[in-house]
């Protein structure tokens, strides 16, 4: 009773302490997460300026272009721009007051702004054309002078590569920084100039504003100073002074965020002063009776950098889950304990009586025990089981005890005998297991050699000739020889050897695998195999040979070959050393074709890493869009409009959920797709029937674009079985992107009909029904292989900018290995068509 009470009551105990343990431990290990995952954005996007001012400082050291070559400024300017998408702008200005830069609207247009003679010493904004060069004036500004900006005064004071003080842009409403490198004549060191590169950190506060912080978490960047870098909230960084003709930095401690004031003027009562922040900190404090979790972690760099990275979690956030669990793990406790009870005072009087009497009938057998002849077997009365079944197997067990120690005394004897002609064949053994060890140290230095040589080098054919070269020597063979295989693992080439004199050389010979069946499928099982002629190879003649397999975990590599004279064999331990030997030969080969593909992996990584930004990028843009354009519609409805603006904004509203809740459906079916856990049922379709409501949509959609969609449907087009669903939801993408990337004038056509294939050699067929999607669009022979990827969309081919994720194709095919068909694709002489084909799925 007491053992259930301590039970029950420790669990409840440790349930509540561990709530509580979880939830610190949770929200720390968030805080770190977020925090790593900001740092490594940051240190991400602060490299690429840095990089860029280098180059131009080093252009105008070696002299590969001048300041006073305004056009190749403008062009190289507009280049790196053009690459460098994070940018805006990129400027060399001089000590006279004169600029060329580069700039982005904030529609992604590239402009150049240029203070030189040829501008009388104005600011003037042109247009670029696709060369980047000038084309028309845009806007002229009398007032700017570079000289005074905070970018040439940081360069200028510091005479080395840094960063300017963060400053709010003078184009556009954000807060900005630059790299910065002061330009000098080479000789007399003078100071020529300013080249910059700068970054405007609303990115960042965009991507701070991205990351999900529990549920209500926040998190904001400081300088030392306690200015706002950036911010995930979406308050401006800066305020307007002197009749809004002055912008100010804003301090966090004047933020129009509740959360980001009171969290500034926290760590400003802690630290006293911000620079005191020397290491990353975990802190918390209260806002309104609520506990904050907080985080504040330095952020620096080699150029100057030095900021504050604070992130903000309630705790709030994981206590409503842990406080309900922490009640229902009460009641369960006190439920147990009450059941618990209850039942153990009804089990110990059910099981007490039978094992009383079991007690009793123990003690008389191990009475009669001892007074009876173990010879005869006669062990005095049989204990009475009275219809228990722990006593009658209590019983058989005592008489079979009783029978087997019988036995014991006899074979006693017996293994005394067997065991002194044992100790006279160990002993026999030992001595030849001396010689064995002996060997096997002489076997342990040259494999160590091996070893050594396959850690310090690359260099396979070194590698390998010296292991045959030491194993040959070692277990004096007439010859050991490494043979590599083929991709199809068929043939097997001599590509080094160790022979003794006599032995003919048979460097680069071509083993044929398939004519050694059996001893080629126990090498690919991994197995050595020793056997005693091989009248095939002449080579060898009536020799002992061994085959040991060089393999690792993904496949055979290889063999080594040795033979000896015919009347030896291979010992066990010279197997195992040939083993170990190939083991080391697999390493050297594996290790020399990893270095190899190295290069090709870094340029791989780059290319997903890339496709990671792009994904991010689109799949944000293509979520929040929809989300803002609801927000105006609501905004607009809470207003009170007009009968007329009100359904009107109602429809918005309701097209914008449409298409919010279709791009996360597509997502969320491609998981599913991908994890082979999307349901499909199949149904039988009438396609004369079935098509035209399909293509309806779209007959008036290519008619509002000015193009011309032909649909072809034989009549006597059989039905096909397939899931309704999958193969309308496909067919529809594919109409929908021939709309999407076909330009004003062009044509569309859908071709269904009914082929076969064969199936098997007996000319079975089976039928398929064909749908062909065609535009008047060409797909360039260097896209098309990737059209089917994730996210990736072709560059420049939407005339009608609709955008998109770039999911379409890849849930296309999906969709179609679901429903067992084949997709296909081809592009040329205008034209591209998509072709799927299916057979009839199983009802």
């Amino acid at each position: 009773m007491l053992q259930v009470v301590a039970a029950v009551g420790l669990t409840g105990y440790f349930s509540l302490r561990n709530g509580q343990k979880a939830v610190n431990q949770v929200a720390m290990q968030l805080r770190n997460e977020v925090t790593a995952h900001i740092q490594q954005q940051i240190s991400n996007y602060i490299q690429t300026p840095q990089l860029v001012a280098q180059m131009n400082a080093n252009a105008i050291h070696f002299e590969e272009i001048s300041l006073q070559d305004a056009s190749n400024l403008e062009r190289r300017c507009w280049q790196q721009m053009a690459l460098f998408q994070s940018l805006r702008p990129i400027a060399f200005s001089n000590v006279q007051g004169g600029i060329h830069a580069v700039d982005r609207l904030n529609d992604g247009t590239l402009v150049i702004r240029v203070i030189d003679a040829s501008t009388g010493g104005k600011y003037h904004t042109y247009r670029t054309d696709d060369r980047g060069n000038r084309a028309s004036l845009l806007e002229v500004n009398q007032t700017f002078d570079p000289r005074t900006r905070p970018w040439y005064r940081a360069a200028a004071r510091a005479s080395k590569p840094t960063w300017s003080e963060v400053y709010p842009y003078f184009s556009t409403d954000a807060l900005a920084i630059s790299a910065v490198q002061p330009l000098y004549e080479t000789k007399t060191k003078k100071l020529l100039g300013v080249t910059n590169a700068t970054l405007s950190l609303s990115q960042i506060s965009q991507f701070l504003h991205t990351l999900k912080i529990g549920r209500s978490g926040q998190t904001f960047i400081v300088e030392r100073s306690g200015n706002l870098v950036a911010s995930s909230t979406t308050e401006k960084l800066f305020t307007l002074s002197s009749g809004k003709a002055k912008k100010q930095r804003l301090a966090a401690t004047r933020s129009r965020d509740r959360i980001t004031r009171l969290t500034a003027q926290y760590l400003q009562e802690h630290f006293s002063d911000l620079r005191r922040v020397k290491h990353s900190q975990q802190l918390d404090f209260e806002i309104g009776g609520e506990r904050q979790l907080l985080q504040v972690t330095p952020f620096a760099d080699a150029y100057g950098l030095d900021w504050l990275i604070v992130v903000i979690v309630p705790e709030a956030d994981f206590m409503e889950h842990i406080e309900a669990n922490t009640r229902i793990a009460i009641l369960l406790c006190l439920g147990a304990l009450l059941v618990a009870t209850a039942i153990g005072m009804a089990t110990s009087n059910w099981i007490a009586q039978p094992i009383l009497r079991l007690s009793l009938a123990s003690k008389s057998l191990a009475e009669k025990a001892l007074t009876a002849n173990l010879a005869s077997g006669q062990l005095g009365q049989s204990v009475e089981a009275n219809n228990i079944i722990e006593l009658e197997v209590l019983a058989q067990a005592h008489s079979q005890m009783s029978t087997q120690l019988q036995g014991s005394f006899a074979a006693l004897e017996k293994a005394n005998e067997e065991l002194e002609l044992r100790v006279e064949q160990r002993t026999s053994e030992l001595e030849k297991r001396t010689f064995q060890l002996q060997q096997a140290f002489d076997f342990e230095a040259m494999l160590k050699r091996i070893t050594d040589k396959v850690r310090d080098s690359l260099d396979e054919g070194q590698i390998l000739q010296s292991a045959v070269q030491e194993l040959g020597l070692i277990l004096k063979v007439d010859s050991c020889d490494t043979g590599k295989y083929n991709f199809e693992q068929s043939t097997s080439t001599i590509c080094y050897e160790y022979i003794t004199p006599g032995m003919p050389s048979a460097q680069g010979y071509v083993l044929l695998m398939t004519n050694l069946p059996e001893i080629h499928h126990q090498l690919l099982e991994g197995q050595p195999v020793q056997f005693c002629k091989l009248q095939s190879q002449a080579r060898w003649g009536q020799k002992t040979l061994l085959a040991c397999p060089i393999f690792d975990d993904q496949g055979v590599l290889g063999d080594l070959w040795l033979s000896r004279s015919k009347d030896a064999i291979f010992e066990d331990l010279e197997i195992r050393l040939v083993q170990q030997v190939a083991n080391q030969c697999a390493i050297a080969i594996r290790q020399a074709r990893l270095y190899q593909s190295a290069q090709a992996q870094v340029e791989e990584l780059r290319e997903l890493h890339q496709l990671k930004d792009d994904f991010l990028s689109t799949v944000s843009h293509e979520l929040r869009t929809p989300i803002s354009n609801m927000k105006l519609a609501i905004h607009m409805l809470k207003l009170g409009p007009e009968p007329v603006r009100f359904q009107k904004y109602l429809d918005i509203l309701q097209a914008e959920c449409n298409k919010e809740a279709a791009l996360i459906n597509d997502l969320l079916d491609l998981q599913k797709l991908e994890a082979e856990r999307y349901s499909i049922f199949a149904g039988t379709i009438v396609l004369q029937d079935w098509i035209p409501a399909l293509v309806e949509p779209f007959l008036s959609r290519a008619q509002s674009q000015q193009q011309t969609l032909q649909v072809d449907l034989s009549p006597e087009l059989p039905p096909i079985v397939s899931d309704c669903n999958s193969l309308s939801r496909l067919l529809a993408e594919l109409l929908n992107n021939a709309c999407k990337y076909t330009a004003p004038g062009g044509g569309i056509r859908l071709q269904v009909h009914s082929a076969s294939a064969s199936i098997d050699a007996d000319s079975n067929t089976t039928p398929l029904t064909i749908f062909a999607v065609s535009n008047e669009a060409e797909i360039s022979d260097a896209e098309l292989p990737r059209i089917f990827e994730k996210f990736y969309r072709v560059p420049q081919g939407d005339p009608w900018r609709q955008g998109g994720t770039g999911l379409g194709l890849a849930l296309v095919q999906k969709l179609v290995e679901q429903l067992g068909g084949t997709l296909h694709v081809k592009s040329q002489a205008g034209w591209t068509t998509f072709t799927v084909a299916l057979a009839n799925l199983a009802e």
